[in-house]
């Protein structure tokens, strides 16, 4: 039977047995909480007190600024960590919202337990310390790619860099996006009218397809191909249709 401690592919308990993860969760006194779509998680200014793992569902981490205008800073899915970063920083709340893309279980941890080990000095507790610095690094590349996306041009160039990363990521060139159309303009941070000019126009161009939340970028296999390994991207400029990018991955 499923139980709050069945949740070994979080990343947070990396290298620890069963019976240690169940030892965690009553040393570290972890609850859970369930969330409907489109609920408010964490509001904005709230507390800094937990740290929070999407044990169900997905939910996406917002910004909104004074006059309403929303960006999505990531999503997260089933076994993703929320709030490490603000756990290791001077913040006393948090500066952005926590919202449920779809109906979620989240478990909440008790900051203060985390960094004040108990007075059993569990041997399991120094691992746990690793793995929330090795997820705090992983969450800095995270952004650097997001960073990446954002400092192209062009919302055609944004769009292709996003497509290229969700590729390389999944190691195919036919994957799903997390987002709708508004989510992914919030993402990228550009109009979602302009977006969707753009993606129209990429298909037209035959660069990419996509129907709904599936999308297809259009490669090509050089002849010495070995597979998915050596797949050349395409970034095209598609008012010259010239190639203006490759990149190998």
């Amino acid at each position: 039977m499923k139980n709050i401690y069945e949740i070994n592919d979080c990343p947070l308990f990396t290298g620890l047995k069963d019976y240690e993860q169940y030892s965690i969760f009553h040393c570290f006194n972890i609850s859970e909480k369930s969330f409907k779509k489109g609920n408010y998680i964490i509001n904005y200014g709230d507390e800094i007190k937990h740290i929070l793992i999407i044990k169900e569902g997905s939910v996406c981490v917002v910004e909104d600024d004074y006059w309403g205008n929303r960006s999505i800073i990531s999503y997260l899915e089933k076994n993703n960590l929320f709030g490490i970063a603000y756990a290791y920083s001077n913040h006393q709340t948090y500066p952005i919202s926590l919202i449920a893309m779809s109906d979620c279980k989240i478990l909440f941890i008790d900051i203060k337990k985390i960094f004040n080990p108990c007075s059993k000095n569990c041997h399991y507790h120094t691992q746990l310390m690793k793995n929330a610095v090795m997820v705090l690094s992983n969450k800095n590349i995270s952004l650097i790619n997001k960073i990446e996306h954002m400092s192209k041009r062009t919302i055609q160039d944004k769009v292709l860099s996003y497509l290229s990363n969700c590729s390389k990521t999944y190691k195919s060139n036919t994957f799903n996006i997390p987002f709708n159309r508004q989510e992914l303009a919030d993402y990228l941070a550009v109009d979602r009218s302009a977006l969707c000019a753009t993606l129209s126009k990429l298909k037209k161009a035959k660069i990419i397809d996509y129907n709904k939340n599936n999308f297809t970028i259009f490669i090509i296999f050089p002849k010495h191909s070995g597979g998915i390994n050596s797949i050349q991207l395409l970034h095209i400029d598609v008012q010259k249709y010239r190639l203006i990018r490759s990149r190998n991955f």
